[in-house]
């Protein structure tokens, strides 16, 4: 069956290149027309179209609230244990943002200097900040940089103004909230070593 029999819209090939990325598609990103992305999707028979087509090909269009995600059929366990170690790495950064006194939520929006500024008149988010094991760790301004990159990177951010370096926190920051808050930190004691490890429930 070819891709003219599903009778796709026009957007679909980038809807799949952002999405099999591992990307997200958010109702409130501007930038490469993510929102217009978004409406097709949402459209209910754009949808159902692109759902059958897509299946085809082994992905599944998941919905969250105001954004679209792929997961695979038949994920194999080590895709899965990839998939976990990618958001292992954000559980201390949500623990930051969750501490800033001027929360991160969505729609939100912030500037780099702004948290490095709280962190630095705080002496407990800036433990927090320097315990996030990244690379720029010469000063708390570049850290801070690099965790939005990250975001970035894995759309839970938007970069709005490079002058100004305002970021705005877009629809699928709630799937990263989900995800963390789903996790349990636990240590095992039958380790010499104190290792820890987690538990995705």
């Amino acid at each position: 069956m070819l891709a003219e029999d599903f009778n796709l819209p026009k957007q679909t090939h980038d809807i799949f290149g952002i999405m099999a990325r591992g990307n997200f598609i958010s109702s409130n990103g501007t930038k490469d027309g993510m929102n217009r992305l978004y409406d097709v999707v949402n459209n209910p028979d754009n949808f159902d179209r692109l759902q059958a087509y897509f299946n085809v090909i082994r992905y599944n269009i998941e919905r969250g609230n105001n954004f679209f995600y792929f997961s695979k059929l038949n994920e194999p366990n080590s895709e899965i244990e990839k998939k976990l170690e990618r958001f292992e790495r954000y559980i201390d950064i949500i623990d930051l943002l969750a501490s800033m006194d001027n929360k991160i939520t969505i729609g939100s929006r912030f500037r780099p200097g702004e948290i490095a500024e709280e962190c630095n008149a705080n002496v407990r988010l800036k433990q927090k900040l320097q315990k996030i094991p990244l690379y720029r760790s010469e000063t708390l301004h570049n850290k801070v940089r690099e965790i939005c990159d990250l975001m970035s990177r894995d759309s839970f951010l938007e970069l709005e103004d490079e002058k100004t370096e305002s970021y705005k926190v877009l629809d699928s920051y709630s799937y990263l909230l989900d995800v963390i808050n789903s996790v349990a930190i636990y240590e095992d004691t039958g380790n010499s070593d104190d290792a820890q490890g987690l538990i995705y429930n």
